[in-house]
């Protein structure tokens, strides 16, 4: 058995262990409300679809074919350099997202954080990206203020 394999069927499990877990638990609230779903619906379903597709996973890592020891190819455990350079800055401007909201406000922030993901780490040009971040942030802004009637944080330029 492959490390990858062995790996796969020890998640499942973990995964369908929980998925009990979850339906046992939301077992104890209430499933229905006189008009809306209770505390209970949302868990129970959650439990379902990840028991079902802890199910799927560990029946498709027994399906898999057997490959011969010569074709075998080496699965690196870890990624490459390039990876951890692309996560690293995801990391940071995701931080820098969450500390510079308050100060900046959603909308600006939303912006720099979309723009600046797609332009640094997309390779999208910087028409493209500020495009996208203006209209990400634009559609987060209508949906939030006038939608669903929720103020966002606003920063020092009053939005």
């Amino acid at each position: 058995m492959t490390f990858m394999k062995k790996g796969d069927r020890v998640f499942a499990v973990i995964c369908l262990g929980l998925s009990f877990w979850l339906i046992f638990e939301s077992s104890r609230l209430v499933y229905r409300t006189a008009f809306a779903p209770g505390p209970g619906f949302h868990p129970f379903w959650l439990g379902v679809v990840l028991g079902v597709l802890s199910i799927s996973l560990l029946i498709q890592t027994f399906n898999v074919k057997k490959e011969s020891i010569g074709t075998e190819r080496e699965i690196a455990r870890l990624p490459g350099k390039d990876s951890f350079v692309r996560l690293s800055l995801i990391v940071l401007i995701t931080l820098g997202f969450a500390f510079l909201m308050n100060t900046f406000g959603f909308v600006l922030t939303a912006f720099l954080f979309v723009a600046s993901i797609l332009y640094i780490l997309e390779g999208d040009g910087i028409l493209k990206s500020t495009f996208y971040g203006f209209v990400f942030s634009g559609a987060i802004f209508l949906i939030f203020q006038y939608w669903l009637e929720v103020n966002l944080p606003k920063g020092f330029l009053g939005f």
